[in-house]
């Protein structure tokens, strides 16, 4: 795999960073079929049914796998993506994103905005209008109640919540009717919209049943967590940890019913997954690993396919103390990599090269900013201006000291390790001195680990960026770790002030202007190098039909659409 994954199988790609109230990391499904942009139709083979499908096709039944459990079915409890996609099949969020990148209402009939009058003007009010005939699949009808409960169980301190962003804000709710809810927040958040409820970015929040949970002491013990009751249009009908999990078809979905009518899951490792999509034991992953794409370009009777995703893959350097608080090092380390062989050799191609910290399909994604393209002579050149000559051994030395970095890597994992000596070797070609440690998962990104204790001078990982471009815990002044996700622990005042002044702004066309600005700054600042936007790799049977995947954290919006004959 190209980088670890977390020890909940949520991934598999670039190791993964996870949130400061978040300590496990998150994924981005793709697949689409052949003649989507981005799809590589394998070459198929004869033997096909009536139905127009291959005999080892089950009709109406969908096959699927990633490389792990996930430990519980409620994502308000979890940082692992595989249960974010898993319980997407039966829970459902007031918002999720298309294939285009594009706001959904699911639950609600409209996205609040100024415009449609859902957000007042001093954005301290939001209306939502739920949508009518919606059901729990116990046959309760869904209301307002059940999203002021649910609210009321995510800020319960008795609960391990993994992300309360968005949530914090809200002062208080109130339920005019039964499919009318009106929040009332503390300060104004513009954010609001796509952080409640909704089924975007990392840490998502479904609404729960209130008849189940009001009440409740915490949710630790619910038997929601392992037999979800959702509004979704799937339904779990059994789960046998380590085994198969299997999802039917809810033919009172208020959506209409879906037409596949069985989903079975059964987590797989990467080699036992080729050889069943081989066996034709398998039909889909829609988390693939781009480590093997190679792999599954050769497979018989497959679609491959490749999408845009919010996943940012990234260089850290600790600029607190130690060499890399000096602005002209850390030009020179990004000036000294090669972004688009790394892509090429870590993740084969899947993905482009960042231009800042914003996807380019992004509203907010600005191309005026200072560019790093690989230049090793501009390197050396900002090294000896900040005073790095080199020696005889080849190695950069200032008043008798060598320019010695310690770079982290993840023990066990081969792509880790390719991705640091590669860096290593780039480093080095600049007169940087290199030391690579391995750390387990498990204890890197622990609280007391070496990333948020700082005691690092470069890192890789990947991270999820939010659909709305706020970004002050990760560029915050008080957002050092552990506190928040500022790894690197650059303070810029003004970036940090303008972070807080467009939380409190509506209007897109000024947040824009806003935000524009605090990139040419991260950029010039350069604390965090934007590696490249990985795309998302899913592997599809040739008789599935109707996937598309959404820009999300979870791919499934368009699942009643899909079929296998």
């Amino acid at each position: 795999m190209p980088f670890p994954s977390p020890p909940t199988g949520a991934l598999r790609g670039f190791a993964e960073r996870p949130d400061p109230m978040k300590m496990h990391a998150c994924v981005f499904l793709a697949i689409a079929l052949a003649g989507l942009a981005g799809c590589t139709k394998v070459s198929t083979s004869t033997g096909l049914g009536p139905s127009g499908a291959h005999s080892w096709t089950q009709p109406g039944v969908l096959r699927i796998s990633d490389i792990s459990d996930p430990s519980t079915l409620n994502p308000m409890l979890t940082g692992a993506d595989i249960a974010y996609q898993l319980s997407g099949y039966v829970l459902e969020y007031f918002v999720r994103l298309d294939d285009k990148g594009e706001l959904v209402p699911v639950l609600i009939t409209q996205v609040p905005t100024l415009e449609n009058g859902g957000i007042s003007k001093d954005g301290l009010t939001v209306t939502y209008h739920l949508r009518h005939g919606v059901t729990w699949s116990d046959g309760q009808p869904f209301g307002a109640q059940d999203v002021i409960e649910t609210w009321k169980q995510v800020m319960n301190p008795d609960n391990p919540v993994e992300i309360r962003e968005g949530y914090d804000v809200v002062g208080s709710i109130d339920a005019p009717d039964r499919y009318t809810v009106v929040v009332h927040l503390k300060r104004p958040y513009a954010p609001f919209p796509t952080r409640f409820f909704a089924g975007i970015q990392e840490g998502p929040v479904a609404p729960l049943p209130a008849h189940i949970i009001a009440g409740a002491k915490d949710l630790v013990r619910s038997p929601l967590n392992n037999k979800p009751v959702g509004t979704g249009p799937f339904m779990l009908q059994s789960w046998e940890k380590n085994g198969q999990m299997v999802f039917v078809a809810n033919m009172h979905y208020w959506g209409g019913a879906p037409k596949i009518k069985k989903i079975i899951f059964q987590a797989r490792t990467d080699n036992t997954e080729i050889v069943n999509f081989q066996t034709h034991e398998l039909d889909a992953d829609i988390d693939a690993t781009t480590n093997d794409l190679p792999s599954f370009r050769q497979l018989k009777d497959m679609n491959v396919v490749v999408t845009p995703s919010l996943r940012l893959s990234v260089l850290s350097m600790f600029t607190q103390s130690g060499p890399l608080h000096d602005v002209r090092l850390r030009r020179a380390i990004a000036y000294s990599l090669d972004r688009a062989e790394l892509l090429q050799r870590i993740s084969h191609g899947a993905g482009y090269l960042a231009a800042e910290f914003l996807p380019n399909w992004s509203w907010a994604f600005t191309n005026d900013v200072p560019r790093y393209d690989h230049d090793l002579t501009r390197a050396k050149a900002l090294l000896d201006e900040a005073g790095w000559k080199t020696g005889q051994d080849g190695y950069r030395y200032k008043d008798g000291q060598r320019l010695s970095l310690l770079f982290l890597s993840i023990a066990g994992s081969d792509s880790s390790k390719h991705f640091a000596e590669l860096t290593q070797q780039y480093l080095r070609a600049a007169g940087i001195d290199i030391t690579i440690k391995n750390y387990p998962y498990g204890l890197i990104f622990d609280v007391s680990g070496p990333i948020r204790q700082g005691k690092f001078n470069l890192v890789s990982y990947s991270y999820s960026v939010n659909y709305d471009p706020a970004a002050l815990k990760d560029d915050g002044c008080d957002q050092f770790s552990p506190a928040g996700s500022n790894d690197s622990r650059l303070c810029d005042p003004e970036v940090d002030r303008q972070e807080r002044r467009a939380l409190i702004i509506s209007a897109r066309a000024e947040r824009k202007t806003i935000y524009a600005d605090i990139e040419r700054r991260r950029m010039e600042d350069i604390a965090v190098i934007p590696m490249w936007f990985r795309d998302r790799v899913g592997v599809l049977s040739v008789d599935v039909h109707g996937y598309k995947p959404s820009r999300s954290i979870m791919a499934n919006w368009n699942m009643t659409e899909w079929s296998v004959p």
